[in-house]
Parts: structure tokens; sequence; C-alpha cells
């Protein structure tokens, strides 16, 4: 994660490694503020709003499914992200009717609070919840990009959900820091931990001319899961960057989630 390692480099260049959490985190975490106003190419999203377990009241968007018994979709975006640019991004998911929920972070896109790995997690709990109360009896399925990736990894070893995907995600936050850096993290998103400890079918996607991510991290992960006995499938985008098509990308994906409770939902490497 380029920017990552470059905010920590700047870190360590004027604090030291005596650097506390605090700080190393403002430079970790860089959401990118709310435009001035929302432009949709399509029919615009419902802001929604849930409330942390610590009480913060957190912005989200949500895209109604088109009728009964569809599923939920729930989105984490990546750093330097919001919920904004996430629902521009992800709207793709939802054009089969499901509900798609995007969730955004504190200290994201306005949202009161400061991020941590511990704060993520309780957001991602938050919106998952209240996804089940916008549709009752919905089957729940966790998509996260880049960073959102390791928050709906973490929450798919906790969650009662379907399925889980990936795009884009890194094995750790240690894994992207220099070596000297890793000391003084005060969040590690543990992704390689999480994989081997998922229940449900797992999808891992990742370009190969990932340059934030390197191809090698998604790798990585597969072989993690795969050794767990997990049931993953490995999707290759060849040539696909940080940020594929995915206008693209999203029939692909929403076809793979609704194999994902059938028999025939088996391991793979494509």
């Amino acid at each position: 994660m380029k920017p990552v390692v470059r905010a920590i480099l700047a870190v360590l260049a004027v604090t030291g490694l005596s650097a506390c959490a605090p700080v190393v985190r403002s430079h970790i975490y860089l959401p990118d503020p709310l435009p001035a106003s929302a432009q949709w190419p399509g029919e615009a999203p419902r802001e929604v709003s849930v409330t942390t377990a610590d009480g913060l009241s957190l912005k989200g968007y949500y895209y109604p499914p088109r009728e009964a018994g569809k599923r939920l979709i729930v989105f984490f975006h990546g750093n330097g992200g919001n919920r904004y640019t996430a629902a521009r991004y992800a709207a793709p998911l939802a054009e089969q009717g499901d509900g798609l929920l995007i969730a955004d972070y504190r200290g994201y896109g306005g949202n009161p609070g400061t991020p941590s790995e511990t704060g993520l997690r309780a957001d991602a709990a938050s919106f998952i919840a209240y996804g089940r109360t916008l549709q009752p009896g919905a089957p729940v399925y966790l998509f996260g990009h880049s960073l959102g990736g390791g928050v709906a990894l973490d929450a798919a070893t906790r969650e009662d959900i379907a399925g889980v995907v990936t795009l884009g995600t890194f094995t750790s936050l240690t894994a992207m820091a220099p070596a000297y850096a890793r000391p003084i993290l005060p969040d590690r998103f543990d992704n390689l931990k999480a994989v081997s400890r998922i229940k449900v079918p797992l999808l891992l996607i990742h370009g190969t001319a990932d340059d934030i991510i390197p191809f090698s991290e998604g790798e990585a992960l597969k072989k993690a899961a795969f050794a767990a006995n997990v049931r993953v499938r490995f999707m290759t985008l060849t040539g696909a960057n940080h940020h594929p098509d995915f206008t693209k990308l999203a029939p692909t994906v929403l076809g793979q989630m609704a194999r994902m409770p059938t028999p025939d939902w088996t391991p793979y490497v494509e």
C-alpha cells in the first residue's frame, strides 16, 4: 500500500520510533472528503445512519432491493475513499435487484470519530446489524475492497453471513510497511489469520497490474485459505489495476454469489 508506506516514512522522519498511536494512525488512514454536491449516474441511493456500540452516528448509503427475498450485499470501501465514492463505484452490484448497503467508517466522509482497527470492526458490526433490519431474513454477503477487504474478512469470522468477497486486499498492514516501521504500527489487520478462520464461501479477486496492493498479496491470501481448507475461489484479473471496471466485474461477482450456497461451489483458481 504505497500511500501508507510513504506516510509512515514521513511520520518516522518527524517523530521517530517513539511515535504515539494516534499520530501514526493519522498517517495510515487517509479518507477523502465528500464532494460539495452528490452526482449520481443513475438512481440515487438512500442516505442511512447507524449508531455504533460506542455511540457514534455514522452515515452510509443504501440501494433497496427491487423485491422481497433478494440478497443484502454490504460493501466496505478502501482507504482514501468514503461512502460517496464507494456508492458510485459499487452501484453495479445492485443492478440485478439486490439490496446494497454502503458502509462508511468513523473519520471518513465527515463521520465523527477517529479510525482504528478496533473502531472499523465496530463500524462494520453496526452496518451489518442495521442491514438485517432493512432486509429481515435476507442472506447477507460482504464485499471488501482494499482496506475494506480486511474489514470484511474480520467481520466474516464473527458474523452469520452467506459469503464474503474481497478485491485487491493485503495479507496484513504489517506486510505493507517497511520492516523498521512495523514495531510502531498500532493496527495490524492480520488478513492471513482471518482467511484461515472463515467458515463460509470466500472469493478473492486481485488484478495482476495492481500497483497499490501487489498481486502477490492476493496469492498469499489464497494459499492461506487453501491450507486451512476454506471454501475459497481465487479470481485473477489479468492486466487490471487496483480499481478495475466494476461494470464488467459486478456480473461475475453476482454470479459467484449465487453459486456460493450451492453444492457446485467448490474451490478453484481462475
